[in-house]
């Protein structure tokens, strides 16, 4: 709900501050006293169109600021827009616009700068403005179809096609997407089958690469390592001077003396251990040399072996264990690539499927819709009748748009291009002002008070299934009084219960069934006329409702009618 307004050097208003309530606020004033400023202002912060006339002679900008609290749902809505933009959200809606006289304007959304575009996407459906002014839902065809749905509590069914058309369209782009790649997909399949065959081809084996190095070094140097091996050998056993027959001479010793002190028997079990490690050594050493071979041919085919894994590797990795984890990626890949011709004939068997189920679904809904039309038709119709429109007439036409452009009535013969988040149908709310005309969409139609009592007629049908918080009324009072004009206060008092109303109205029967009353007065000042907005006390509403009934001149009598009508009203 809307709960303060601020309005500065905006036309005849110098500064005026206005809180707000909920229920039901008439809006009164002497003609050309600037009550249809207010609507102006409002309709400036909910983004509508500025110019620099609006500005105040003798001020260089007109300023208008208003504080909502929006609903729970329309709170979470706003604040997840904001935040998107790195704006705070919060529990309020601050709006400040500023209109300057040079043309350089200005909109601030909860104190930071913000472009006309946000201003209206936050504020669109927090309030509704009749008469003739841009910010009126019923105005605006594509929300037709969610009232209506809402009128005829239809709106799960229509949430379950929007989710299924979600899923549609996802499947849509997944073929398309699959198709648009299909020449890629054969070059890469070709690649990494190529890839893959290349190593198969080599058939490595894990750790054999390093296998195969170290036999390469043995063959290149097996002629010094069978030479070393056999003179170490030599040097160990042969010979005059073997390490073995020493270190056996050495232990001798030892022995002869060890009784002598028993210390030097550690000393002698080693060497006579050694002498043995020495003699298997040398055994080794003889064996190593003897079977050692200079096989040129194994050398060349370990070679050959080694350049074609040195190949490999360059390409997938620097170790036959990185090539092989490298393979098995590239099948994977394979695989998936492969896959994708027959996960088009998948996705196109599901969309097939889906399509059908959702188009049988959205002839269902259309179909109830439809009952939910007729009715609401006479529903909306019996409203006009009493609001003094019984020559009006009222149709929420259904139709459904066909591959060619053209329309049809008829839902057995929509296809699927036809098929939205909403369904098939094309829902608009039309009017004819008389019998004689011809049903025109809403926002064409030329009257202010048509439109804005047409209005009432609708959103006290629509009342519960409605989630525009405030109502304003503008010219809802043109063209009647008397009898309709107690019908149309008493309907717009029915209505304030659950939403916050304005009305700004001439009708003391219409001024009567408010809650709250706002005066709009004019003074002049030195040549300067200067509107101000105050709250009437209730001793100075029936003052000012009695000034409606009688005109100038306030009697007894007047003052006594305007006291019995708020009774009446009330």
């Amino acid at each position: 709900m809307l709960t303060h307004l601020v309005i500065k050097d905006f036309a005849v208003i110098e500064h005026v501050e206005i809180p707000f309530r909920d229920g039901f606020t008439v809006v009164t004033g002497q003609t050309g006293a600037g009550k249809s400023m207010l609507v102006n202002a409002l309709n400036l912060v909910l983004g509508g169109r500025a110019s620099a006339d609006v500005v105040r002679a003798g001020s260089d900008s007109a300023v208008v600021e208003a504080i909502f609290e929006p609903s729970d749902a329309a709170a979470t809505a706003i604040g997840s827009s904001l935040s998107s933009r790195g704006i705070d959200g919060g529990n309020q809606l601050i709006v400040r616009r500023i209109v300057s006289r040079s043309g350089r304007n200005k909109v601030f959304i909860n104190g930071c700068a913000a472009p006309l575009a946000v201003l209206r996407e936050v504020t669109g459906g927090l309030i509704d403005i009749s008469g003739q002014h841009e910010h009126i839902s019923l105005a605006d065809a594509s929300r037709h179809v969610r009232l209506l749905d809402a009128f005829g509590s239809l709106g799960e069914e229509r949430a379950r096609i929007g989710e299924g058309v979600t899923q549609l369209r996802k499947l849509d782009a997944e073929v398309a997407g699959l198709r648009a790649g299909l020449r890629d997909r054969l070059s890469r399949i070709d690649f990494l089958q190529f890839q893959v065959g290349e190593i198969d081809e080599v058939e490595l084996l894990p750790g054999e690469d390093e296998q195969l190095r170290d036999e390469s070094r043995r063959l290149a140097h097996a002629e010094r390592l069978g030479d070393v091996a056999r003179s170490a050998g030599d040097s160990l056993y042969d010979g005059a001077h073997a390490v073995i027959d020493r270190v056996a001479h050495t232990v001798r010793e030892l022995e002869s003396v060890v009784h002598l002190d028993p210390a030097l028997e550690g000393p002698r079990q080693m060497l006579e251990e050694a002498s043995i490690h020495l003699s298997e050594a040398a055994a080794d050493l003889r064996a190593y040399a003897d079977g050692i071979d200079a096989d040129p041919q194994r050398l060349a085919a370990i070679e050959d072996r080694l350049a074609a894994m040195r190949r490999l590797f360059r390409k997938h990795g620097s170790s036959v264990e990185e090539v092989l984890v490298r393979r098995e990626e590239m099948m994977a890949e394979l695989g998936e690539t492969q896959g994708a011709e027959s996960r088009i004939e998948e996705a196109e068997a599901e969309r097939s499927e889906l399509l059908k189920s959702l188009l049988a679904q959205a002839r269902t809904l259309s179909s109830r819709r439809k009952k939910s039309a007729a009715r609401l038709d006479t529903l909306v119709g019996e409203e006009l009748g009493e609001l003094g429109m019984g020559g009006t007439r009222f149709s929420v036409t259904i139709n459904h748009q066909l591959a060619d452009g053209s329309c049809t009535d008829d839902p057995s013969l929509v296809d699927g291009s036809a098929l939205g988040p909403t369904g098939i149908d094309v829902v608009e709310f039309q009017l004819a002002t008389s019998r004689s005309e011809p049903l025109r969409a809403l926002g064409k139609i030329a009257s202010g008070g048509e439109l804005s009592r047409l209005m009432l007629a609708i959103k006290s049908v629509l009342l519960r299934s409605d989630d525009v918080d405030t109502y304003v009324f503008d010219e809802v009072d043109t063209g009647i009084g008397g009898a309709v004009a107690e019908v149309v206060g008493r309907k717009i008092k029915n209505v304030a219960p659950s939403r916050q109303v304005f009305c700004i109205t001439h009708l003391p029967q219409i001024a009567a069934c408010g809650d709250w009353h706002l005066l709009v007065e004019k003074r002049h000042d030195d040549d300067v006329t200067v509107s101000n907005v105050r709250a009437l006390s209730e001793e100075e509403r029936v003052q000012e409702v009695a000034r409606m009934l009688g005109g100038v001149t306030v009697t007894a009598t007047t003052l006594a009618h305007a006291q019995e009508m708020m009774e009446k009203a009330g």
